[in-house]
């Protein structure tokens, strides 16, 4: 859902490792064409949840711009030397800090061919890799991390919740050692709320039909992994940010119906509609919720 990231390739298999999402796996749903997402997404196709500091609203756009300034100033990245973008998405994030926050130099990440080729080809100077956050070596410190939608993808249905945490405590600590002394990661991703996991899985429509491979992390989850690492200095719960993004973008997907059935077909199209519906549903009863955290470096 991202609403939820490698030349280098994968240098293992996620499953053998306790991991997320195979490179396969995130392909299948953010490769079915940059033009398809073009139409629904806002100008900077930024495919995560928008940030409205007051009621949401219907502008896309200027939301989503505010949720990227809202990450970079979480991060301190104002002029910062090097920041770190994992799961980079189509880049918007990354020309926002070079573009806009006087970023030296900016790395982002992801598992999507077609992100990596689009923010290659218009973003030279950015260092993109399709690579997984467990394969990367940073060849200096970061000054900053941001991560935006990506943390939903690190783990696996399968595992138990002491198997899940062990995979996101590996990302803090990562994250750890990428960062300098007091160095801040911005985070965000959606979480389970009202869930109780003891009743039985999330539909298998997103489990095997949207995000294969993937699994939502519970706050406590979050909190307990990072804690060794790092601090928590502010946490935002923003699901119904999400809902009216969830809703927007259903808004402009049907209003392109005949286009975006031009561009994947009838049945990828109602694909989309029925994950977008079903999706804002899970966040207005409260089944999930959407996470904004910043953490400093212990």
């Amino acid at each position: 859902m991202k609403p939820l990231i490698q030349a280098q390739g994968l240098a293992h298999d996620g499953a053998a490792v306790g991991g997320g999402a195979s490179r396969e796996a995130i392909e299948r749903h953010y490769d079915v064409g940059r033009d398809f997402y073009r139409m629904w997404l806002d100008a900077r196709m930024v495919y995560s949840c928008a940030y409205w500091p007051g009621e949401p609203g219907d502008d896309l756009d200027a939301a989503q711009v505010a949720k990227l300034d809202w990450h970079a100033t979480a991060a301190c990245v104002d002029g910062a030397a090097r920041v770190l973008d994992v799961g980079c998405g189509w880049g918007a994030m990354l020309a926002y800090l070079t573009g806009e926050r006087d970023v030296g130099h900016v790395t982002g990440l992801t598992l999507s061919a077609d992100q990596a080729g689009y923010v290659g080809d218009r973003q030279p100077d950015a260092d993109v890799r399709l690579e997984d956050w467990r394969d990367h070596n940073a060849d200096e410190p970061y000054d900053a991390i941001i991560s935006i939608g990506a943390f939903e993808h690190f783990a696996r249905p399968e595992l138990t919740t002491a198997e899940r945490r062990d995979v996101y405590r590996a990302f803090f600590e990562r994250c750890f050692g990428w960062l300098v002394e007091d160095g801040r990661l911005s985070l965000q991703t959606i979480g389970y709320d009202d869930f109780d996991q003891t009743t039985g899985p999330v539909s298998s429509f997103f489990t095997d039909k949207v995000f294969p491979e993937s699994t939502l992390p519970f706050l406590s989850d979050i909190v307990v992994a990072a804690e060794p690492s790092f601090r928590v200095l502010a946490l935002r719960s923003d699901g119904e940010q999400y809902a009216q993004t969830l809703k927007l973008w259903q808004g402009r997907l049907q209003a392109g119906a005949d286009q975006a059935a031009a561009l994947v077909g009838r049945e990828t199209y109602r694909h989309y509609l029925r994950y977008l519906r079903l999706s804002r549903a899970m966040f207005e009863r409260r089944v999930c919720t959407l996470y904004r955290l910043v953490l400093e470096r212990r």
